[in-house]
């Protein structure tokens, strides 16, 4: 009874043993010290390529925008107070993956892909990456600071040709993480890269001067909203001109104008408007209908020269309201956006 009895003590102090051995467990995962990671909004300003020749589908141009901000993030860690660790840097990106040739490249636009590269140990790092070891620190007080995400690189490749300029308009590229083991998986960036910035071409085109072309359809009866996709009874078209001037560079080129604006969910042949149960269409002068956002529906336009370095048109279109649903629309202002955009054929 008594070897039995000693038995039984000792299973239970094995099992205290292990269980305190598990309260003193770390992740080493790491989190910024306000609990949010800290936004990195950087500026590359505008890379201008100068060469005509070189703004065609495909053209890829490496390092072509970079940006630096003296920058650092305050980091807390899961990790024992004493003693030091290696930190371990990974990021990823929130963008598209679009193709891999040995580096990821995301999607921007219509007309742009991207890779994006941190600048990290002293070399360009292409986004994803992982585990790339650090120095030494204990990074358990929140008084410790990273510097990560501050400064990098862009390549671009076009997917189609780009008119005048393309933007990057505030773009989450990159999320930055730090561990304390290279086994560990934080579960939240300490820092988060949004970029803005211009790529501008030399091919140049401009749509009414700039301005806003501003188009009245008129008064019309609620009751006379019969069917969806067609114009209510005893309304008619609104004619209006659209002017285009582009430079001599853009004179060289096959060029085609479409419509870019958020298609109505019932009739997406139409633009959506404020009220739900009225679209808009916009069509040409003969009637073909101009659908938007796609690339596809577009009409080629056709430039006269007016001196040698500026070539201009009139492109006539109209614009007529349609019924999105059948039903009579409630009485009041609508009003619908669209985007003139200019493109190479």
């Amino acid at each position: 009874m008594k070897a039995l009895k000693h038995t039984l003590i000792a299973s239970g102090l094995l099992f205290v043993a292990l269980s305190l051995q598990n309260a003193w467990g770390y992740t080493y995962t790491c989190h910024s010290r306000t609990g949010t990671p800290n936004p990195i909004i950087a500026n590359f300003g505008t890379y201008t390529i100068t060469d005509p020749s070189a703004n065609v589908p495909g053209q890829t141009f490496m390092s072509a925008a970079t940006w630096s901000k003296s920058v650092s993030s305050h980091i807390r860690c899961d990790e024992p107070t004493t003693g030091y660790r290696y930190r371990y840097f990974s990021a990823d990106s929130p963008l598209t993956p679009t193709t891999n040739d040995g580096h990821q490249w995301y999607y921007i636009n219509e007309y742009l892909d991207s890779t994006v590269a941190l600048n990290i140990k002293g070399a360009a790092r292409y986004v994803p990456f992982r585990n790339v070891r650090g120095g030494l620190a204990n990074d358990a007080s929140s008084n410790t600071q990273v510097n990560g995400g501050g400064s990098g690189k862009l390549d671009l490749r076009f997917k189609k040709a780009v008119m005048g300029s393309s933007d990057f308009e505030n773009i989450h590229v990159a999320d930055f993480y730090v561990t304390k083991s290279a086994t560990a998986t934080s579960p939240e960036p300490i820092a988060q890269i949004f970029l803005s910035g211009t790529v501008a071409v030399p091919q140049n085109c401009v749509i009414n001067a700039g301005t806003v072309i501003s188009l009245d359809l008129g008064e019309m009866y609620s009751s006379d909203f019969i069917s969806a996709g067609e114009k209510p009874r005893n309304v008619n078209a609104k004619s209006f001109n659209v002017p285009v001037s582009c430079n001599y560079g853009a004179s060289l080129a096959n060029l085609t104008l479409r419509v870019d604006g958020t298609p109505a969910t019932s009739v997406p042949d139409a633009l959506e408007t404020t009220n739900p149960d009225v679209g808009v269409k916009i069509t040409t002068s003969d009637g073909m209908t101009l659908r938007p956002t796609d690339t596809n529906s577009a009409i080629p336009i056709t430039l006269d020269m007016v001196d040698s370095d500026t070539y201009t048109t009139n492109v006539s279109l109209q614009a007529y309201p349609v019924s999105t649903t059948g039903l009579p629309p409630a009485e009041g202002t609508f009003t619908a956006l669209a985007i003139l955009r200019i493109d190479f054929a």
